[in-house]
């Protein structure tokens, strides 16, 4: 990976309202959304927490179509992530379980968690959050309130644990590393930090924290991405911005903050479609900016 290219990457700091802006229900609103993802299509799908429901953008529209909706079940939905055969999981921390749904169909089945139950038992979760699946479909989710990252092979009854259980702080987003199959990064709004976490070991080898090569450190980060060169991005959250880390460096660069910090609110995660155009999820501003590769 070419650290220099990452260190050379910019995007336009001002950011332009591609999907909500106002809360509500309707097809171009969101009540408290969580999480974006972008397909290789371009299409983004957006976690819609309050709104119980996960909205679909085809490239281009304002208005998003509800793929699913978790009113019936009481689902809040806070993470997506898509396998390989198209299945997209949601992580509802409210009832505390992971759903599964088929390709263009808004009925899951349940395939991590039991539902409502929130104890420490393996076959249980408790506020899962962030997600990411392997190339064997093992599906690794973050719990917050239980401290700690379980792997559910496809189709098992019952997690693992890789990470954890923290003694000092909960999760909240999961990136598997590109490099190791046992190591992934997870991200800690209560420690301020992103580790690289071995699965197993007991502490994590790599925390980062600094940005700007200053005194100026992450603060409540959460969602997190690599874009197509391997260097990590991370949404810092109460510093309203977007910070990136190069390959094997653990200084960060901010490269999406509109100077006068009114285009981020409170944002939770990021994705990048094929061009290389971030998009940031913001629930207190309650809508999607894109930032434009330069």
């Amino acid at each position: 990976m070419n650290v220099i290219l990452g260190l050379s990457l910019r995007w336009n700091q001002t950011g332009t309202t591609v999907a909500g802006g106002s809360s509500g229900s309707g097809a171009n609103q969101f009540n408290k959304a969580a999480w974006v993802e972008i397909d290789e299509n371009d299409t983004m799908y957006v976690a819609d927490h309050h709104g119980y429901r996960v909205q679909k953008y085809v490239k281009g529209a304002t208005s998003g179509v509800t793929v699913v909706d978790a009113i019936p079940t009481g689902d809040h939905p806070e993470s997506i992530t898509f396998d390989k055969d198209g299945y997209m999981y949601m992580a509802g921390h409210t009832n505390n379980r992971v759903i599964r749904y088929p390709p263009n169909s808004g009925v899951g089945t349940n395939v991590a968690g039991t539902l409502g139950s929130s104890t420490t038992a393996l076959t249980d979760l408790s506020d899962p959050l962030g997600m990411d699946l392997d190339d064997n479909l093992n599906l690794y989710i973050a719990e917050r309130k239980n401290k700690r990252v379980v792997k559910w092979a496809r189709n098992a009854a019952a997690g693992t644990i890789v990470i954890g259980p923290s003694s000092t702080s909960g999760f909240y987003g999961i990136l598997l590393s590109l490099y190791s199959s046992n190591q992934a990064y997870v991200s800690s709004e209560e420690t301020d930090s992103v580790y690289l976490w071995t699965f197993g070991a007991s502490s994590p080898s790599v925390t980062l924290t600094q940005v700007n090569a200053t005194t100026a450190t992450l603060n409540a980060p959460r969602g997190m991405e690599y874009d197509t060169y391997g260097n990590l991005y991370v949404v810092d959250r109460t510093n309203k911005r977007v910070v990136m880390y190069c390959v094997n460096s653990t200084v960060g660069k901010v490269v999406a903050q509109d100077s006068t910090q009114t285009s981020l609110d409170s944002p939770l995660d990021l994705a990048f479609d094929s061009d290389l155009n971030l998009y940031v999820v913001d629930d207190a501003a309650e809508k999607v900016v894109k930032y434009t590769k330069l």
